[in-house]
């Protein structure tokens, strides 16, 4: 009988001494749930924006639901998971530029912009740390 070969973690963990240090800041920003947070307290503070419906900025219902989202995968980065916290932001950010990137280049404000620009930057942190997950 074959012994079973190792887990992907098992793996993993083997493997982050051959990161380079980019790699490593990289995983060390992805794997803190800090950005996630800074994404949550983001949707909450463009809710005043929201209900005055200004141009560019995603509903009322979108950012009460982006705000608890990504205050979800902070808890999951939090608690060690780094795998499922930085997939939830990843897949999330993806999301909220899919529904609201357009907008907000269009109306050519500072504050929708800005925010595109961050869901942007914090997404594909959280999305290179959960894509090259196992792989070096």
């Amino acid at each position: 009988m074959k012994p079973e070969p190792p887990s992907s973690y098992t793996l993993h963990s083997n493997k982050d001494k051959h990161l380079t240090q980019t790699e490593q800041t990289i995983r060390s920003y992805a794997s803190s749930p800090t950005p996630a947070l800074v994404l949550s307290a983001m949707n909450l503070g463009l809710l005043p924006l929201a209900r005055r419906r200004t141009l560019g900025v995603p509903s009322v219902m979108q950012c009460n639901m982006y705000t608890a989202i990504f205050a979800a995968s902070a808890y999951a980065l939090a608690s060690g998971d780094s795998v499922n916290g930085s997939g939830l932001a990843a897949g999330w950010s993806t999301i909220w530029l899919f529904f609201n990137a357009r907008n907000a280049l269009k109306s050519r404000s500072l504050v929708p912009i800005a925010m595109t620009s961050v869901v942007g930057c914090i997404g594909s942190l959280y999305g290179y740390s959960y894509a090259t997950y196992g792989y070096q």
